[in-house]
């Protein structure tokens, strides 16, 4: 007997993020000059035209890509209490799903786009202006319930540098430090402050993420 399976057709949002997963592979891989609308139709195994359905042009396509990279830092905090602020900042830059080389090597190619790329460097400045006021605020808030004296905005500008540079260097010398190294030290730059709050699960601190 014939069985009837149900097909479902994927959604324009799900098309889209798989295409924009499909170009943070490319860029991954092989930096902008992987960056090619072949490359993409590969990667995700569709046409050019599904692709010129879906986005402007291949710039339109970066810019929601970066979008999407930074998602998680303007857009998916899970609460506006300060402690979970910080906590998430710190925590979802060193989760085991984004701290990988291949997502490192794409935040290398479209940091060094944003130099020559106006919109791209517009749409950074909006987030990345918003992200250090968000942590500034965090950082402040938190500092006013222990009578700190911080200065909240260079605190974050440390705090971001920092996650920056552990991302660099993982990507140069992964076998020196962990997931929980790069967070602790994190951790740590806020308690060296006086920031301190609760930190994550006894599970989480031994690196099981």
């Amino acid at each position: 007997m014939q069985r009837n399976i149900a097909y479902r057709r994927k959604t324009a949002v799900e098309r889209k993020r798989e295409l924009i997963a499909a170009g943070i592979q490319c860029l991954g891989h092989g930096g902008i000059s992987a960056f090619t609308i072949d490359n993409i139709c590969r990667e995700a195994q569709v046409s050019r035209g599904l692709i010129n359905h879906h986005f402007k042009t291949k710039e339109d396509l970066l810019l929601q890509i970066y979008a999407a990279m930074t998602a998680h830092l303007v857009e998916d905090f899970p609460s506006d209490q300060a402690d979970e602020v910080l906590r998430h900042v710190i925590d979802s830059n060193f989760d085991a799903s984004t701290f990988r080389r291949s997502n490192l090597r794409a935040w290398l190619t479209v940091w060094g786009e944003i130099a020559t790329n106006p919109e791209l460097r517009a749409l950074h400045e909006q987030r990345y202006q918003g992200y250090k006021s968000r942590i500034a605020a965090a950082l402040y808030a938190v500092s006013q319930r222990g009578r700190l004296a911080i200065d909240a905005e260079s605190l974050a500008r440390q705090l971001i540098a920092m996650i920056d540079g552990l991302w660099l260097e993982y990507c140069l010398h992964s076998e020196d430090f962990t997931l929980e190294d790069a967070r602790r030290d994190c951790y740590r730059l806020l308690s060296s402050r006086g920031i301190e709050f609760d930190r994550p699960s006894p599970e989480d601190e031994h690196g099981q993420v």
